[in-house]
């Protein structure tokens, strides 16, 4: 089965260690709780271009080690390779950022059989559609987290495991599963793939 993997708050806990960098920049404290939609900046006060600004700085000098994996990620994307799937990381972050995305991949998930897609740049406005991605790869399963782009994907025919988030409570379709976490990612991912 070829699944495909959002890289921020599906495998990497990226807006744990983006607020602790903000906080050590500014002084401002915040939780993952405040953003009620997947836009930092309405939360932090500050424009569009500060906010890119101040996620790019935090692309270009964090270390692998400060973005952890999301609980029990590893455990799970370790046993889907085990079983011969075919895992894509769809990412929306900037295309520049992709080195970086497979070096995290590659530290954490201790392996180099995952392909990485960048999706384009989230901030700015030039996303590539996901969904369109998926459907050129043949990928049938999406795990996502952003509200919008699992819409996407659902209306493309994808069946979208929806991480739980802040930003994504109103979102429905009869082809997206809402999970909390990998526990019940990897249990929908067994049922999904008994009907696909």
């Amino acid at each position: 089965m070829k699944i495909g993997i959002d890289l921020d708050e599906v495998i990497a806990d990226f807006m744990d260690a983006l607020l602790k960098f903000y906080y050590k920049k500014t002084g401002r404290l915040h939780k993952k709780e405040e953003f009620l939609e997947n836009k930092w900046w309405p939360v932090w006060g500050i424009t569009i271009e500060e906010a890119i600004k101040i996620t790019d700085e935090f692309h270009e000098t964090h270390i692998l080690a400060e973005v952890k994996p999301i609980k029990n990620a590893v455990k799970h994307i370790q046993e889907l390779l085990t079983k011969e799937d075919e895992l894509f990381v769809i990412t929306a972050r900037p295309s520049r950022f992709q080195k970086k995305a497979e070096e995290w991949i590659n530290h954490h998930l201790e392996t180099n059989k995952i392909k990485v897609f960048p999706a384009g740049d989230f901030y700015k406005g030039q996303a590539a559609n996901k969904a369109e991605i998926c459907n050129e790869q043949g990928i049938k399963i999406m795990l996502e987290d952003s509200g919008d782009t699992a819409l996407e994907c659902a209306d493309s025919g994808i069946k979208v495991l929806l991480f739980d988030q802040p930003w994504n409570k109103d979102i429905h379709h009869e082809n997206i599963v809402r999970v909390n976490g990998w526990e019940e990612a990897g249990e929908e991912i067994n049922k999904l793939k008994k009907i696909i």
